[in-house]
């Protein structure tokens, strides 16, 4: 199999990616704000507030689908192993 193939498991991994980015970020606000109340370690709470960020403004920017389906695109597609071998840089 060329190195250049997309593999099942690249295809999923960057389909799991665009899943998380569109519907994920909430969720992982939720667990960090849980953490932080958990553990009481301020350090925590700055994961919380970024992720919150993300999951309020990144949904209300027009182009958020392509965002996610282009994040996923350029995970499951092998860009780097592409580009190396246009240079002819031996792995």
């Amino acid at each position: 199999m060329s190195r250049l193939a997309v593999t099942g498991r690249r295809a999923l991994l960057g389909a799991l990616i665009a899943a998380y980015l569109y519907a994920g970020l909430g969720v992982t606000a939720a667990a960090f704000y849980e953490l932080y109340h958990l553990i009481k370690i301020e350090f925590v709470y700055y994961f919380y507030s970024a992720f919150k960020a993300a999951s309020y403004y990144l949904p209300r920017w027009e182009w958020y689908w392509l965002f996610c389906v282009m994040t996923g695109l350029m995970i499951s597609l092998p860009w780097w192993q592409f580009l190396k071998a246009r240079r002819g840089v031996k792995p």
